[in-house]
């Protein structure tokens, strides 16, 4: 069973099963998120939508990525709102977004799954506005990098 497969096949229960790193994540980011606003926002990874739901409330517009289309059609089930748009797309390869699109970019518990984080900063770095922000949360980390 590949990993895409597998991913969604756990979409079923994952919001049920017992996690503390997921529960914590979350917790964790509606703090850090706390009184912000932004226009555009991207979500890396964005599972069965637990800050998907955070990131349509404090944005404009909400661009969620997940490469496992059980836990986007999780997420979709939570997100009651026009303002997000749902994309299955590899994040290993590169993203379906525009050059300087987003001044939020978020990541949660998946950089841990990469094997090339560079990749990763790339694109982050090409999606992201000037002036933009963007956040990824590790299980052993929660650093921010700011593009200036």
């Amino acid at each position: 069973m590949s990993i895409q497969s597998a991913c969604d096949h756990w979409s079923s229960t994952y919001d049920h099963d017992r996690n503390l790193t997921r529960d914590l994540d979350q917790v964790t980011t509606r703090k850090v998120f706390a009184d912000t606003r932004y226009r555009n926002s991207l979500e890396l990874g964005c599972g069965t939508g637990k800050n998907t739901v955070l990131l349509a409330e404090i944005s404009d517009a909400v661009h969620a990525i997940d490469f496992s289309e059980g836990m986007i059609e999780r997420a979709r089930q939570k997100v009651d709102t026009g303002k997000v748009q749902f994309s299955v797309a590899d994040l290993t390869q590169v993203w379906p977004i525009k050059n300087d699109s987003h001044d939020l970019i978020v990541c949660n518990l998946i950089l841990e799954h990469i094997e090339d984080l560079a990749f990763i900063f790339r694109q982050a770095f090409r999606g992201l506005k000037s002036g933009g922000t963007f956040l990824y949360f590790r299980i052993t980390s929660i650093p921010a990098v700011s593009r200036r």
